[in-house]
């Protein structure tokens, strides 16, 4: 028997040749492409364009504030947030002073954020991405997205806006989740203030710690010509104490004294303070304590 002659691969239909041809060739592609149309959702162009007009001035006004606390936002899925607040506050109680106190506090966070760097598949391979100016040019100029969108026929506009639409809802509840995150620390603040009738500031960065002289606890110890904040001698001149391992001062000027430094300590507040008698200390989770 003769070998079988092997059918030729059908591969993509061709496409028209004639320019009008093309044209209706291409608006049947997209029109198929949204043409399912789902039961219960307003495809009315006027209320769409509307509503997606509002969620995109919102999200932009959103995004401009939490902006501000990202990090790592020039590269990959995802972007961290840093908020400054008190989380903890702490009763302590040493002799006849009892304190209630709190200290700032530094968190991060992560959150996706794919949807404002791609578009989803139901919406891409239409138009033309634009991007936003720099620093934020890996971030969609959905703006620009939607204005080009509008030049399409109405045909194709109406299910195309409600396929917007919903990722620009999905863009809102992102944005949303990310600064109700980022205001918690206010609440906090808030709620500090309210329980112990006291006020407090959003600390800084730059507010976190504070310099404090106290007796040496450093794991890596000092340079030799590091000065002793307590008797002024070199860091070299005080000897190893054999039980603590602490070093300590001339014991013959100063016995039982150790080797001071200055260190970075977290600044506390004192929102409280009683006299009594006793000593204990306890701690607290805000969070968990206003949830109970």
């Amino acid at each position: 028997m003769p070998p079988r002659k092997k059918r030729k691969s059908a591969g993509a239909p061709k496409e028209p040749e004639e320019p009008l041809d093309f044209v209706t060739h291409i608006r049947e592609k997209a029109q198929k492409r949204f043409a399912s149309r789902r039961k219960n959702v307003n495809y009315d162009i006027e209320q769409n364009v509307r509503e997606i007009r509002a969620l995109l001035n919102i999200n932009a006004e959103i995004f401009g504030r939490v902006i501000d606390s990202a990090s790592n936002y020039g590269s990959g899925e995802s972007v961290t947030l840093t908020r400054h607040g008190f989380d903890v506050v702490k009763v302590r109680q040493s002799g006849e002073s009892t304190e209630f106190i709190t200290e700032p506090a530094c968190s991060e966070d992560t959150f996706p954020i794919n949807a404002l760097l791609h578009l989803p598949n139901n919406l891409n391979g239409v138009l033309v991405v634009q991007y936003q100016a720099a620093p934020f040019n890996n971030f969609i100029d959905y703006n620009a997205f939607f204005r080009s969108a509008l030049m399409l026929r109405d045909d194709i506009l109406e299910p195309f806006l409600v396929k917007l639409k919903d990722h620009v809802e999905s863009i809102h509840v992102l944005l949303g989740e990310m600064e109700s995150w980022l205001v918690e620390s206010q609440r906090k603040i808030e709620f500090i203030e309210t329980t112990f009738d006291t006020k407090l500031e959003t600390p800084s960065p730059d507010h976190l710690l504070v310099e404090e002289v106290s007796d040496c606890n450093c794991p890596s110890g000092h340079s030799s010509l590091t000065t002793c904040l307590f008797c002024g001698a070199f860091f070299q001149s005080h000897a190893r104490d054999a039980t603590s391992g602490h070093r300590l001062c001339c014991q013959f000027n100063y016995p039982g004294h150790r080797f001071r430094c200055k260190k970075r300590v977290p600044k506390i507040h004192i929102l409280k303070k009683y006299d009594d008698a006793g000593k204990f200390e306890k701690t607290f989770q805000i969070a968990t304590e206003r949830n109970s």
